[in-house]
């Protein structure tokens, strides 16, 4: 057996802070966090609106309609809010990352106080004609 350590192991040399691989290694990890709550985000949107990949929603206005009038007001009002608060957010600290397309609801919404009225999808959530 070799010189080594009195546990009888290699001695191993001790590693050296370095600050510059620390600092990388925080900001992929802020990157990666980043990506995924967008990505999240834009899931929970296109689920929400039922959007199809290939434009069109699996709602009908008339369904989209329902969905909404079945929640409590308060909720429906809190989920439009909070999302209109988030990209707002995102807008702010990272202008660009939010496609404008979702900078809305997909379907065109009005809200009187009383009532939160869906009509029709909006033109960019539209299929669009085969070429």
């Amino acid at each position: 057996m070799s010189t080594g350590s009195a546990d009888g192991g290699y001695p191993v040399p001790d590693e050296q802070f370095n600050p510059s691989e620390h600092a990388r290694n925080k900001i992929l990890r802020a990157n990666q966090f980043q990506q995924l709550v967008l990505s999240q985000w834009i899931a929970t949107y296109l689920d929400f609106y039922g959007l199809l990949p290939d434009g069109g929603s699996r709602y009908t206005t008339a369904q989209m309609q329902a969905i909404i009038n079945a929640m409590p007001a308060a909720t429906a009002r809190d989920i439009m809010s909070d999302s209109a608060a988030f990209v707002a957010f995102v807008n702010q600290a990272a202008p660009g990352a939010i496609a404008d397309k979702y900078q809305a609801p997909a379907f065109m919404m009005t809200d009187d106080g009383q009532q939160i009225t869906v009509g029709d999808l909006r033109p960019e959530w539209q299929p669009q004609p085969e070429v």
